[in-house]
């Protein structure tokens, strides 16, 4: 075998089975080893160890290995010698090596052996890729999928994945960028050094390496090389313009959108046969044959939505689960876009349905259409990387460590290989690995206030610019809630725009109308001005700048600069304290609060600012407003006072202090409002977490209604609000009612179109309300729910989603169902133990197994198929009564009456909208059955508001002992049962 492979010069792959993920508590269970010389396999180790327990179930269906086939095995460490042995002189390569390093200090320690982390290397060589596990990286390497996790064929994949990625780059040439990977890496001096002897042919990259460098850095001069030494043919680049769009999400054929029209120019509608010929029976979208089959909801919503944007006004429409509402609105959206040149922007919440538009359904009917129109994904600009402060932040100093190295060297690989400079797909893996890849984010970030324009030398290759551009070419743009509400001038005009998942807006307009002072924010400024993990921050530069100016006053002002910092420094300290302190008596939980979710929080209210604890918070407000008063003016005018052609000859660093001084004014405006009088209409709060040091002093306003409606909604020539709730039963837009678009008020409500779901809600499933369950917040309910959960479970041989209203309780529950059904072969997954998209993936594919989340489970998670054949919620899931921004709410709704009626009005309303997603998870098709548990009934005063919020299911409160016959004979009639006599 010749190319890649013989850069494996003496390379072992190692791999590892064990009892779990500690290697404190954990053992080896299995250890194989793949020896590779010179690209040629030499010998092969695989051997099974018995463990001192037995094995979990989790690992028995992971790998296939059980206890029979591990009995009679000696224990690990018994041949650690031999391994020894064997494994002396060898580079050892292992994916996610740490793992591997963590089990077996006793057999690398003594030998030092080398270790090389593939998955690290994969990371610096295809940063753009969106996963570098095992799997994805087979798929992507073409190679089959893996049947089982065993140790030797886990070394083939992690051999065959890595052979494939180093010729890719010896086939294209990537000589450069192996280059600057290993300046970066390895200290610049030596890197520079043994790259230019290599070129001049004075030294061999194998010899300057092998005996002084580590295993990854070796490898990579072996690469460089190659790649050096390949051919490659010249390609032509286009020059001129901005960053393409992806070529699959552009109009057909290079076509241009028209150009978007002057005000007042005819609209050209769509009409409902337009709409029909793509989503009716027979039309495009079923032509294609990718499994979409028409739905008359579907279609009635579209062409409501065709409607509303060409004859303007608003539509609410709440689409039930199976409408296919995402295509509902995207086919007329992009009929009338493409056809106007006005372009219509669709603005979900959550990041998962913003991937399913932008992976899944616009790629559907961009092909549907024969690719009539163009669509881009536009988010803010601090979501983008910019190349100029990229470059700058990731330069490597003297005497760095692997560890703030390695971040930097990943930076520089994602900014040469990523296509559109989000940040966001940055690896959660490296992130964990290497936490300074934390700290280098935010210096790396496109901001308005540091961003050159036309003057820096990456204009044309702009990240963010490059996505304006592509937005404005497009005729379909996917956002988000968040940048909806904070739409900048810069953005093509947003005139028509779809806001799904619109249950959320209340709680993103809050988000947009929010100040907070924290010690994060104080963090920040810090990192930005003095500099990350060793690098020199804006002050050092800037003291290089005012003393190259030889003018005597300018190594004064530094020191007036730095001693305002440290000023301010100490008055957020000072602020954080007495914040603390405020916050003490508020520490204890509340019993329905969910201590994952919520940090002790005070409500500042007027009797609390006349209490003596106060006068404290006020004064330190005050003086943290004073001290960043003073750092401002001494950054925005006294040093450009001094340095006056700062913007001409120094334009990077003019923008650095520009950012600089933009944060300050931020800081500042939120402090002169906190530590003002107390407006009218905002909540105030302080929260502390004194093990942390974590605090915070912010404002929220109590009541968006206005600032949606007026500000935001009447803006629009075209608003469709759509969500699977929108009211809390038939006759309660709550919902819009929150936005000030129910017609209570000057502003006409929207038009409200109920889409019913396809389903067969009332045969497919079963909701049973238990009447006599213990309080969830109660020590009893533990054991119940397990008991609960564990019967059902067992009965259907997995197949539940568990819904907890608090983290603490889900995992003591857990805890007790594990203990039950893992010796009888049924998994217990749970969401704080893996990332909720792959235990999602888990529970469709494996009915054996069950799932217990919170609440970001409750709605987004769609687990189609038998994976899920009953959901037990755990209680009506009410935020806690003592948070600030509720209390504040529901007693603005009170109006000096009753407690009762703001929960009637707001939290009560809240709670069943999450009720009626977390319900929703079971029906996901046509094929579904299940029953849904519900272990609280609500109180009798509101139980007719329950019962409207699941209209539509057939709904029966009934006492456990009853409830569980119904149950059961429901899970038998459905075929959802398993026989519990079989093997």
């Amino acid at each position: 075998m010749g190319g890649a492979a013989e850069l494996f010069t003496r390379h072992v792959f190692l791999d590892l089975e064990t009892t779990g993920l500690d290697p404190r508590v954990d053992e080896v269970i299995e250890l194989g080893a793949l020896f590779f010389e010179n690209g040629q396999e030499v010998r092969r180790i695989a051997r099974l160890y018995s463990p001192s327990r037995p094995l979990p179930i989790t690992i028995r269906r992971l790998t296939g290995i059980d206890d029979a086939l591990l009995a009679g095995r000696p224990r690990f460490g018994s041949d650690m010698e031999e391994l020894r042995e064997a494994l002396t002189g060898w580079t050892v390569v292992a994916h996610n090596a740490p793992f591997e390093k963590g089990f077996l200090p006793e057999l690398l320690g003594p030998i030092r052996a080398p270790v090389l982390d593939s998955c690290e290397l994969l990371h610096y060589l295809h940063p753009e890729l969106s996963s570098h596990s095992l799997e994805a990286m087979l798929r992507w390497a073409g190679q089959k999928p893996r049947t089982a996790h065993r140790v030797v064929t886990d070394c083939l994949a992690t051999h065959a994945v890595l052979v494939h990625a180093l010729e890719g780059c010896i086939r294209e040439g990537r000589a450069e960028d192996i280059a600057d990977l290993l300046t970066t890496l390895e200290p610049r001096t030596r890197a520079v050094l043994r790259l230019a002897q290599a070129e001049a042919g004075e030294a061999s990259v194998e010899e300057a390496s092998a005996s002084e460098e580590g295993p990854l850095v070796a490898l990579l001069y072996r690469l460089w090389e190659a790649c050096r030494a390949t051919p490659v043919p010249l390609k032509l680049e286009r020059t001129g313009g901005f960053l393409p769009g992806r070529p699959e999400r552009l109009r057909a054929g290079g076509a241009k959108a028209p150009p978007e029209p002057e005000p007042g120019t005819p609209v050209q509608p769509v009409r409902s046969e337009e709409v029909a010929a793509l989503l009716g029976a027979g039309g495009a979208l079923e032509q294609l044959e990718e499994g979409f089959k028409s739905r008359p909801a579907q279609l009635e919503m579209s062409q409501a939505v065709a409607r509303t944007l060409s004859e303007g006004g608003q539509l609410a429409v709440e689409a039930s689960t199976g409408t296919g509402k995402s295509l509902a609105y995207l086919a007329p959206a992009a009929l009338f876009a493409a056809r106007n040149g006005r372009k219509v922007a669709v603005a979900p919440h959550t990041k998962t349905l913003q991937d399913q538009l932008i992976e899944k359904d616009l790629p559907r009917l961009h092909r549907a259409t024969g690719g009539a129109f163009g669509y881009a994904l536009l988010k803010g600009q601090t979501n983008y990387m910019c190349r100029r402060r990229a470059l700058d932040a990731t330069l490597v100093e003297p005497g760095m460590r692997h560890e703030a190295r390695a971040p930097r060297a990943y930076l520089r690989a994602f900014l040469r290989r990523s296509s559109d400079g989000d940040l966001d797909r940055l690896s959660h893996w490296f992130r964990e690995r290497f936490p300074q890849l934390h700290m280098l984010v935010p210096a790396v970030r496109s901001e308005a206030a540091t961003t050159l324009g036309e003057r820096c030398p990456h204009y044309h290759r702009c990240y963010y610019h490059s996505a304006v551009a592509q937005a404005r070419a497009a005729d379909v743009l996917v956002i988000n809630q968040s940048l909806a509400f904070a739409w900048p001038p810069r953005y093509p005009r947003l005139d028509h725009l779809v806001l799904d998942e619109a249950h959320e807006v209340e709680d993103v307009a809050t988000t947009a109308l929010t100040l907070e002072l924290s010690d994060l924010a104080f963090f920040r400024l810090t990192e930005r001005l003095h500099g990350r993990d060793g690098r020199r921050g804006l002050f050092a530069e800037l003291r290089r700048a005012l003393v190259s100016t030889r003018r005597a006053e300018g190594r004064g002002l530094m020191n007036e600069v730095e001693s305002a910092l440290s000023g301010l420094l100490s008055a957020a300290r000072s602020l954080g304290d007495r914040v603390t302190t405020l916050c003490e008596p508020a520490a204890a939980p509340n019993e329905d609060s969910d201590e994952a979710a919520y940090a002790p929080e005070l409500r500042i209210t007027a009797a609390v600012r006349a209490s003596p604890p106060w006068a404290p918070v006020r004064d330190g407000i005050q003086e943290v407003r004073e001290a960043l008063r003073e750092l401002h003016r001494l950054l925005s005018v006294r040093v450009l006072e001094a340095l006056p052609e700062l913007a001409v000859r120094q334009p990077a660093l003019e923008r650095e202090l520009a950012g600089a001084a933009s944060e300050l004014a931020d800081l500042t405006g939120l402090a002169e409002e906190l530590a003002g009088a107390p407006s009218e209409g905002r909540c105030y709060a302080a929260t502390a977490e004194p093990k942390r040091q974590r605090w915070s002093v912010g404002a929220q306003p109590v009541d968006v209604s206005a600032f949606v409606s007026k500000d935001f909604a009447a803006t629009k020539r075209a608003l469709v609000l759509t969500s699977a709730t929108l009211s809390t039963g038939p006759e309660s837009p709550f919902v819009l009612r929150r936005l000030g678009l129910s017609g209570r008020s000057e502003v006409p409500a929207p038009r409200l179109l109920r889409a019913p779901s396809p389903f067969r809600l009332r045969e497919q499933a079963l909701v049973v309300l238990v009447t006599d369950a213990p309080r969830a917040h109660e020590e009893p309910f533990v054991e119940w729910a397990a008991m609960r959960v564990s019967g059902l479970a067992q009965a259907m041989g997995g197949r539940l989603l568990g819904l907890f209203a608090s983290t603490r309780r889900m995992e003591r529950v857990a805890l007790a169902v594990q203990t039950r059904l893992e010796p009888l072969g049924i998994e217990v997954m749970r969401q704080t133990r893996g990332h909720g998209r792959s235990l999602a993936a888990r529970q469709e594919r494996d009915a054996g197994t069950v799932l217990l989340g919170t609440k970001s489970f409750w709605q987004g998670v769609d687990i189609p198929g038998r994976g899920v054949g009953c959901v037990f919620i755990d209680k009506l899931p009410l935020e806690p009564p003592t948070r600030p921004l509720v209390a504040s709410r529901e007693e603005a709704l009170t109006r000096g009456g009753s407690e009762y009626l703001g929960f009637v009005q707001y939290r009560l309303p809240r709670a069943l909208l999450l009720l009626r997603q977390g319900v929703g998870r079971l029906i996901r098709s046509h094929a579904d059955r299940g029953v849904v548990v519900i272990a609280d009934p609500g109180n009798p005063s509101y139980r007719a508001q329950l019962l409207d919020a699941l209209s539509g299911y057939r709904v029966e409160a009934l006492p456990w002992a009853q409830a569980r016959l119904k149950l059961h004979a429901e899970l038998r009639e459905m075929g959802l049962t398993v026989d519990p006599h079989r093997p």
